[in-house]
């Protein structure tokens, strides 16, 4: 078996990541759990946001299922905390994706 299909199903394995988001993982570098957990729910997320925000609407959910992926943990148990700091993130993304910042990837 292939080591990217290894890391596809390592990935999907994750809780709260599916199906739609290991080829976006994939795409912008995140080819295992340990990738995932090296950059972090904000590169990651960065990362993602700046390549697909024109394809894809992405939610302060998916900020939360990512973070829920890299503690292991459902979406919806993120503590209170880091969910508010999540928030201040997606906002920050969009300001400056609406700013017209590049990404420095």
């Amino acid at each position: 078996m292939s080591a990217k299909i290894q890391g596809m199903q390592a990935l999907l394995a994750m809780r709260n990541i599916g199906p739609k988001s290991v080829p976006q993982l994939l795409e912008v570098g995140i080819t295992s759990p340990d990738d995932l957990r090296n950059y972090g729910t904000e590169e990651t997320f960065r990362r993602l946001y700046f390549r697909f925000c024109d394809e894809h609407k992405f939610s302060l959910n998916y900020l939360y299922a990512l973070e829920g992926a890299i503690l292991d943990c459902d979406w919806r148990q993120v503590p209170d905390e880091r969910k508010k700091y999540l928030k201040l993130v997606l906002k920050a993304s969009r300001e400056k994706r609406d700013n017209g910042a590049e990404p420095a990837v």
